[in-house]
């Protein structure tokens, strides 16, 4: 699934990373930098994601409107998203155009003026962005949620940062970050497509293989799960809905002995319409409409999430199901037949991954440092008995573990204390 991927690594720690598709029509191609919200000070809560905007806004070579012409007047397209973990540019262009989607990204990715103009202006938009999503229930539960798993760490800090802290901080604290942390050793070059991988290399090389490391490259806070979470928030808003959202700690993507047992508990709970939570929440009691599970990962933790919405009058049924549910996981062994149906949908999920978009998986797992043998992590899965998801659901799903928030209408009728006593499951 992966022969052609090849890797390769600058003297400055710059990796490129390519995936050879002779008869593909197109060219993805995107610069990955090992920095997310989990680098910044409680301060500066917000640059990671405010910088990503601010490098589409302009260069010395390009205005913003010239970076978004550039690429999709090829009948491409150009993006990027920040995480907790890292942040990602990329574009997508015809195989033949690929070498200016590698001078946009990069002339923006290394030389973004930054225009007090643009902003001040890009200020005002992000703030929108925070609104936006502050207007969405759901939104809202994940990151309190957040919050509440994370008490008190980078990690649990909102990835958009605050509006307040948005529209104040300054220009020079932004570029003083950016400095300090678009590191060459913190940066990954990917290239899937027809292309040829030391054609890449010698391109990425041209383009910033001169660049430096700064002398001290400051690693973000490690997270200590003697840390304690925050077991409970309720938050009354003018809604129709009752949003639920459960959380455990789980181990994250760097703890491989883990890992897979982590992606079955998951997938039994909520991430298909045969998942437990869905069949046994929504199609044989009608308690929601919207019910899943998924797992939430960062380098050296990681969280179980499920989340619900449901009509208020249901949403305390709900949730009560919902916990009955894990009790069941902790509890009782998976039977034989769903062990095999959760296995099968796991690894052909994988296989179906690794036929259309590898290299965004593959990327990842080099930006970290981590294995990309594609065949091993399906063995894996091969490898999960029912007595290891029993043992990590003994593990990590105890009630102690929890962390629940609810977002309920203003006049719904359980009261805090009574939403609590859920947790003792």
């Amino acid at each position: 699934m992966l022969d052609t991927l090849r890797i390769s690594e600058l003297s400055n720690g710059i990796k490129v990373v390519t995936l050879s598709k002779p008869q593909a029509e197109g060219v993805q191609v995107a610069i990955h930098a090992r920095v997310g919200s989990r680098n910044e000070t409680e301060a500066l809560n917000g640059a990671s994601h405010f910088i990503e905007h601010m490098l589409f806004k302009g260069t010395p070579r390009r205005t913003a409107k010239a970076i978004s012409q550039a690429i999709e007047g090829q009948g491409g397209a150009i993006n990027a998203y920040t995480d907790r973990d890292n942040t990602c540019y990329y574009a997508k262009v015809p195989y033949d155009k690929a070498d200016i989607a590698l001078d946009v990204l990069g002339d923006l990715f290394y030389n973004a003026s930054f225009d007090p103009k643009e902003l001040d202006r890009e200020r005002r938009v992000i703030a929108e962005e925070i609104r936006m999503y502050d207007d969405q229930p759901d939104s809202v539960a994940l990151d309190r949620l957040a919050s509440q798993l994370w008490a008190g760490h980078p990690l649990g800090r909102p990835i958009l940062g605050p509006i307040d802290g948005v529209l104040t901080m300054p220009r020079a604290d932004l570029l003083a970050y950016r400095k300090a942390n678009y590191a060459p050793s913190r940066t990954l070059f990917s290239f899937a497509g027809r292309v040829e991988h030391e054609a890449c290399v010698r391109a990425v090389s041209r383009l910033a293989g001169r660049l430096r490391n700064p002398k001290e490259l400051r690693e973000p806070e490690p997270f200590s799960r003697a840390i304690p979470l925050e077991p409970f928030s309720l938050i009354r808003r003018g809604i129709q809905q009752t949003q639920l959202a459960f959380g455990w700690r789980m181990p994250g993507f760097l703890s491989a002995d883990e890992l897979p047992a982590a992606a079955f508990l998951s997938c039994l709970l909520g991430e298909t319409m045969m998942s437990r939570l869905f069949q046994s929440i929504r199609e044989r009691r009608g308690l929601c409409y919207s019910v899943s599970s998924d797992l939430t990962l960062a380098t050296d933790c990681g969280a179980l999430i499920v989340a619900a919405g449901c009509d208020p009058s249901k949403a305390y049924g709900g949730a009560k199901a919902i916990l009955a549910e894990i009790r069941r996981l902790i509890e009782k062994p998976v039977g034989a037949a769903e062990l095999r149906r959760t296995r099968d949908y796991l690894c052909g999920r994988f296989r179906l991954r690794m036929d259309g978009a590898p290299i965004g998986w593959a990327a990842g797992r080099v930006l970290f440092g981590l294995p990309v043998e594609a065949e091993a992590l399906l063995e894996g899965y091969r490898a999960v008995t029912a007595a290891d998801i029993q043992a990590l659901a003994q593990r990590y799903l105890r009630p102690e573990g929890l962390a629940m928030t609810v977002v309920a209408p203003e006049k719904a009728r359980h009261s805090a204390e009574e939403w609590a006593c859920l947790l003792n499951y």
